[in-house]
């Protein structure tokens, strides 16, 4: 304790230098932890499609099956009435070659505003957009969640089907609402700032067509409901609502993960990924595996952009920590001589030095602390997936 009272005391006769360097090591703090932050949000956005990219296969964009142009004779028999994508699915799975399967959500839409209905300005009172994602996929997602908890992949003891929902609802926790599709009760509502699951809609903003690769990122969109004017979800597991009802559809959505299975030729692969080109449209050259590549190469990029900033930074607020001490020790010598005279020694002197800059790292611990959780309560934290994306575009040029 003494050495720490004899560091307080070094420290309050020269606290300008000493404030100076407790916002130089805050700063670093905090850069460090936006690096951080923002590589472990495209890794969580990236986990619960990490097995499905490792698997052979293409990603499909089936969004002209919604307008019902398709000029493949086998599929037209499927979209005489209305785009029945999940029989063309089916007929998928059994004609192509291969182990084929074929990942996709659903999409749940009730013919009048029920359950919980949306806040914002562009849509207010309308119904949610429903995202049915399959059990394996929901199970692995860790969107952060403001209260509650995630959805069971099945109906809970009450009979009722469990949902999360984004911000920008007149949800709350627990409500309950009874509806065509069931009875539904909210479990858990997200934070602001979040992501959408894949669903039908692709983002290739500021990307070069034939030249950049896709990556989960331009379909596992940012969404937050203090910048979006409109859109927010729901999100259930994949089954747990009754086929097709009085009083709701349900859809596949039009973004497909295709996978051909282990044990598919060379030959094989590029004739499925033809025949699907017929279908939809397969991104040339890219595949399930290419996903996987690009989505990782922009993870590392975050670290390999920032990191020499970091590194300097490093380099600076240790040339500042190691100079103040070397500075104090110097211009301090007739403390320390004192000190010395009242019985201190080298190594007790040394103690007071090491206590005054653990003082020093722990004050700048606290105020980088403070400062991130005051940006976050301000707002700053709602544009934190626009910084994130941005972050990605740019590794992708």
């Amino acid at each position: 304790m003494k050495y720490i009272q004899l560091a307080f005391g070094l420290m309050r006769r020269r606290w300008l230098f000493t404030l100076v360097l407790i916002i130089e090591i805050a700063a670093l703090l905090i850069l460090t932890n936006t690096m951080y932050s923002t590589a472990a949000a495209k890794q969580m956005v990236y986990e619960p499609y990490r097995d499905i990219l490792s698997e052979n296969g293409v990603v499909v964009d089936a969004t002209s099956l919604d307008i019902m142009e398709c000029y493949n004779e086998e599929i037209a028999p499927f979209l005489e009435v209305y785009p029945d994508k999940k029989s063309v699915i089916a007929f998928l799975e059994k004609r192509l070659a291969g182990d084929v399967k074929i990942h996709y959500s659903d999409s749940l839409s009730f013919w009048k505003q029920t359950g919980p209905l949306s806040a914002m300005y562009r849509d207010k009172g309308n119904s949610l957009t429903y995202y049915l994602v399959e059990p394996d996929i929901l199970s692995r997602m860790h969107y952060p969640l403001s209260c509650g908890r995630y959805p069971s992949i099945d109906r809970n003891e009450n009979g009722e089907i469990e949902i999360i929902v984004s911000g920008g609802t007149d949800a709350s926790l627990d409500s309950v609402y009874d509806t065509p599709a069931g009875k539904m009760r909210v479990v858990g509502i997200l934070t602001d700032s979040t992501y959408k699951p894949v669903g039908s809609d692709i983002d290739r903003t500021g990307m070069e067509l034939g030249v950049d690769r896709d990556s989960i990122f331009n379909i596992v969109l940012p969404f937050d409901s203090q910048t979006n004017l409109g859109g927010p979800f729901a999100i259930a597991a994949k089954g747990v609502f009754p086929e097709n009802g009085d009083g709701y559809n349900i859809m596949a959505n039009s973004i497909w993960f295709v996978s051909y299975g282990d044990n598919i030729s060379d030959e094989d692969f590029a004739a499925n990924t033809e025949y699907l080109n017929t279908v939809g449209t397969v991104q040339y050259g890219q595949t399930l595996a290419t996903m996987a590549q690009e989505t990782q190469r922009q993870i590392n990029d975050i670290y390999y952009r920032m990191m020499p900033i970091i590194i300097t930074a490093v380099i600076m607020v240790l040339s500042g920590l190691i100079g103040s001490v070397a500075i104090a020790t110097l211009r301090q010598t007739r403390t320390f001589s004192i000190f010395f005279l009242c019985g201190c020694r080298k190594r007790e002197s040394l103690y007071i030095i090491g206590a005054e800059t653990g003082i020093t790292i722990i004050i700048a611990s606290a105020f980088a602390a403070i400062c991130i959780v005051v940006m976050k309560l301000a707002g700053f934290e709602s544009s934190a997936l626009e910084i994130r994306q941005s972050i990605c575009r740019m590794t992708m040029r």
